[in-house]
């Protein structure tokens, strides 16, 4: 609808703006407030032009909507005097007693800001400069502070990784504060996270457009179709900003599952708010202690680090000098975990959820599409960057397949559904919690500056995180929102039980305790 009224009376029209405010208001009756606050902003400026007069009447509906967003934002004032403003429109504009309907919304609103005021008031007051206080209330309130930085869209890693860190949301294990889409195109990455997000019902986690990730040419999205291009998201480098200044000291854990080039930026544009307010950073990639220099390097042949290699030893560098812990995990642990696309098929059978499908189409997908790059000749240019090395031998020993020499590069129905897939970047999210890696994982410790270092190149409990993990998916797309995003509603589900068991596991896992149901990146090449 917005682009329709748009195309039929232009980008300055009160009617386009209507379009815009009305879909402002949907996305934040569903949490997407971030998604909201551009495009009510928009409307506003388009209406203050078009309306001749200053206080005209029809701007008061904006003007409510704008403060809501405001409120849901954790803008109090600036929601105050919004709401103050629309009902001193009102006021200029009607005499005592026409539409009072609108004008008790606008006083109702006015008390309601008035009193989140107070108790921000209340809050700040009552802080006391104890950062290890800070993080208590954290994990007691809604988990560890999370913010991911993902490529999504290059394979469907990426997705599994959300659907994990979905399930551990609802756990009250981690608690993302933003997803950050990085690696050009870095918009339709960004676009493709939100609908993601939406589909497991996590709208109320922003998403924002992050750098192009060191690369000046697209990286291909070939896993997933992404139509989504009316979503108008934040800049990421402004998202972390407003998030990282509100938060308390050493709070937020970011999670790299992508290039470092996000995160350096960081560092460079706002170093006193990197070293204050970040707890420890966990990198999907590849890193190993130098004895020469005295520290841990980034491993350059490693997909994420060789996109931006100077911002991969830069974030290293500092993290290092500024006694930020880092946990870096390795492909080679991904390879010690395989998973099978058999459980994958199980999953999109028993899930019955749209992402579901998705994931198992896509990965299918993906397969194929390197089946055939590997088929071509080292010279073609169909095979874009990928090795000469990955050739049809490399292949089956990657995916552990058996393909008969003779068979012809179309021929697929014979090994497809047994082939393993590694969850590289669902590994590195794991990691985000020290239950699951001191249970699953064999860290090796680098002490430099003081400041203990891990990386992981290791399983230690291979079968045990399979199960986590599959469970983990299980559990995900069942706590969803299941009456929009399932094809056939699944009988005998019960929300209820589903969350007391979700927090019952999270309480076991807190402790270090083990429940029984808690259970292609960096790259195959």
């Amino acid at each position: 609808a917005v682009d329709v009224r748009k195309k039929e009376f232009g980008s300055s029209h009160p009617a386009y703006a209507h379009a815009l405010g009305v879909l402002a208001q949907v996305y934040n009756s569903v949490g997407r407030s971030h998604d909201a606050l551009p495009l009510i902003e928009n409307c506003m400026k388009i209406c203050l032009t078009a309306f001749q007069k200053k206080n005209h009447a029809n701007i008061i509906p904006n003007l409510l909507i704008y403060g809501d967003v405001l409120s849901s934002v954790g803008e109090s004032q600036k929601a105050f005097d919004t709401f103050k403003r629309a009902e001193e429109i009102h006021k200029s504009n009607f005499k005592p007693g026409q539409k009072d309907f609108q004008l008790k919304s606008c006083q109702q609103k006015i008390e309601k800001a008035s009193e989140a005021i107070r108790r921000e008031s209340s809050q700040q007051n009552a802080v006391i400069g104890d950062v290890s206080h800070h993080n208590d209330g954290f994990v007691q309130s809604g988990g560890q502070p999370v913010i991911v930085f993902t490529d999504i869209g290059k394979d469907v890693d990426d997705v599994f990784a959300l659907v994990v860190l979905a399930c551990l949301k609802r756990m009250f294990i981690l608690n993302p504060l933003a997803v950050i889409g990085t690696l050009s195109p870095q918009d339709e990455r960004a676009r493709l996270a939100r609908i993601v997000l939406d589909s497991l019902g996590l709208p109320d986690v922003p998403v924002g457009i992050g750098t192009d990730g060191g690369s000046k040419d697209s990286v291909e999205m070939h896993c997933f179709d992404n139509e989504q291009n009316l979503l108008n998201l934040p800049f990421g480098s402004v998202l972390i900003s407003q998030i990282l200044k509100d938060a308390a000291p050493k709070s937020i854990t970011l999670l790299c599952l992508a290039n470092l080039k996000d995160i350096s930026e960081l560092i460079v544009k706002q170093p006193g708010l990197f070293s204050e307010k970040i707890k420890n950073v966990v990198i999907m990639g590849g890193a190993s202690y130098s004895e020469a220099n005295e520290r841990l390097e980034p491993d350059e042949t490693a997909y994420n680090n060789n996109c931006a290699p100077a911002a991969a030893r830069m974030v290293y560098l500092e993290c290092q000098k500024l006694k930020i812990p880092t946990t870096t995990v390795s492909r080679s642990a991904a390879y010690d975990c395989p998973f099978s696309i058999d459980k994958l098929n199980n999953l999109h059978l028993k899930c019955n959820h749209l992402l579901a499908s998705e994931i198992y189409e896509a990965n299918t997908k993906a397969i194929l599409h390197l089946w055939n790059k590997v088929n071509l000749p080292v010279w073609n240019p169909g095979r874009g960057r990928l090795p000469p090395r990955c050739d049809r031998e490399w292949f089956c020993n990657f995916f552990r397949v058996n393909i008969d020499d003779k068979a012809e590069p179309n021929a697929t129905d014979s090994w497809l559904r047994s082939a393993n897939i590694y969850l590289y970047d669902a590994l590195a999210t794991l990691n985000c919690v020290d239950a699951y890696q001191e249970l699953y994982f064999g860290p090796k410790g680098h002490v430099v500056n003081g400041t203990l270092h891990k990386v992981i190149d290791r399983i230690a409990f291979k079968d045990g995180l399979v199960t986590e993990i599959d469970g983990m998916l299980h559990e995900a797309f069942a706590l969803a929102m299941e009456g929009a995003f399932v094809k056939v509603k699944v009988e005998g589900s019960d929300g209820d039980s589903l969350d007391k068991h979700a927090q019952k596991s999270a309480k076991e896992n807190m402790n270090g305790t083990n429940g029984k149901h808690i259970n292609q990146k960096d790259n195959a090449y």
